[in-house]
């Protein structure tokens, strides 16, 4: 009694299988679109093979197991076409080991494929639960059906009485398992698709309110003063000071698209060769007359090592990064940028004396709308640097301690060296006369 039950268990480990990795595996989409569509018949079909070459006993020519239910399965959710696959398979297989069987498993098989095809769209529109319980009502009918047919045609060759009346309640306890596990994996898979929509329209909500607020912000400003401008008479020094208020306004709101463009877009265009102490050099010239504002000190050692990447983006990923670690000195400080290897890498580390973070807002740097500037910022900055980084294949990482400072680590691919020339016959006389 023992082996029949180990038996009926090893036949349901074989049909749980493709249950649970199937879905996982079509859901991440690799592979060609018609493998995927056919992979779950394809796997019935094996595991159809598997549960009649290990039957349940061997006592008689009539063999007991569990391969009615991959066939229902298949074929209730994979539809008419596999449904005559899966009986095909079923019978062409079953005729290699003989017997009376051969002509039950005939029947039994094209029962199942014509039910299926009847009750295919019914089947498709239930509930979860109610596909469950008409499957396993499906699948004890077809044991039934079996037990009798196994009776009626060959009386002298059927299995004990217990064999039988364990496969009665085997076989649909089985389907009511397979089919409960098979609902509960499909809605998890659909619970974490909306979950991941409902993410990105969230993402999307907060960068849209961010950028309409940032945006109109200067925009408002601006017309305000062009308003003054045309309405009122104002001196000429005045007019000229409205007039270069406007253009930086107008300015930080192309800066801001300029920062988005980039979040949505950062794969380079036009990559070259950078070498990382001229272009950190560019970006300290640029910024020191900020840094003199607020009283920091920049110290620099470099090293002139080469990258590939794309030069504004690669130069607005710095100056982000410096002007944020400068910002975090108001009454001032020192900013030490450094460049060296680092296991094959380029390491270009930016440390400041500032402020500092703590670890929460550590967790949520390079959000698109998360800042610890207040009013001030945009939360665009680290996001763009983020972008930038990955997208160039290097990776960044961030230590800070409250009233300590920060250290910015990012760490990029080392650009490879040309290859040498090959010397000339000509060249090697040469060496060889000196």
């Amino acid at each position: 009694m023992l082996s029949i039950f180990k038996d009926f268990l090893l036949n349901l480990f074989f049909i749980l299988l493709p249950v649970f990795l199937v879905p996982f595996w079509t859901e991440q989409e690799k592979g060609p679109k018609r493998l995927r569509l056919y992979l779950p018949t394809a796997c019935y079909a094996a595991v159809i093979v598997l549960c009649i070459t290990l039957p349940v006993g061997a006592e008689s020519n009539l063999i007991f197991d569990l391969r009615q239910i991959p066939l229902w399965l298949g074929s209730l959710y994979g539809g008419s076409g596999a449904a005559a696959c899966l009986a095909i398979v079923t019978i062409a297989y079953r005729s290699l080991f003989g017997g009376i069987g051969i002509l039950i498993t005939a029947v039994v098989s094209i029962a199942i494929a014509v039910a299926s095809r009847l009750l295919a769209k019914t089947f498709a529109q239930l509930p979860a639960k109610q596909r469950t319980l008409l499957a396993t009502l499906l699948s004890f009918a077809s044991g039934l059906l079996t037990v009798a047919m196994a009776g009626w045609m060959a009386p002298s060759d059927r299995p004990p009485l217990s064999v039988s009346l364990i496969f009665l309640l085997v076989q649909p306890a089985s389907m009511f398992i397979v089919c409960a596990f098979r609902e509960m994996v499909h809605h998890n898979i659909a619970l974490r698709k909306r979950i991941i929509r409902a993410e990105k329209m969230e993402a999307v909500t907060h960068l849209a309110a961010s950028i309409s607020h940032e945006i109109r912000n200067p925009l408002t400003a601006a017309r305000g003063f062009i308003q003054l401008i045309e309405e009122q008479p104002l001196a000429a020094d005045k007019r000229r000071q409205y007039a270069r208020i406007a253009m930086e306004e107008l300015d930080r709101a192309e800066a801001i698209i300029t920062d988005y463009l980039t979040f949505a877009k950062p794969a380079p265009e036009t990559t070259e060769k950078l070498n990382v102490k001229f272009e950190i050099e560019r970006v300290v010239d640029i910024i020191r007359p900020l840094a003199n504002m607020n009283c920091v000190d920049m110290k620099t050692t470099l090293a002139p090592f080469s990258v590939i990447g794309e030069r504004e983006k690669f130069r607005q990923c710095l100056l982000n990064v410096m002007k944020n670690a400068i910002e975090a000195m108001p009454n001032g400080g020192t900013l030490q940028i450094y460049v060296s290897i680092d296991n094959g890498c380029v390491l270009i580390r930016i440390a400041d004396t500032g402020v500092g973070m703590t670890k929460e807002q550590l967790e949520r740097l390079g959000e698109p709308y998360f800042t610890t500037k207040g009013i001030k910022g945009t939360g665009l900055g680290m996001m763009v640097v983020y972008r930038i980084i990955e997208s160039m294949n290097g990776t960044i990482r961030i230590e800070s301690e409250i009233h300590k400072g920060t250290t910015v680590s990012i760490y990029l691919p080392l650009a490879p060296s040309p290859s040498p020339s090959p010397i000339s016959d000509k060249e090697k006389q040469l060496f060889a006369a000196l």
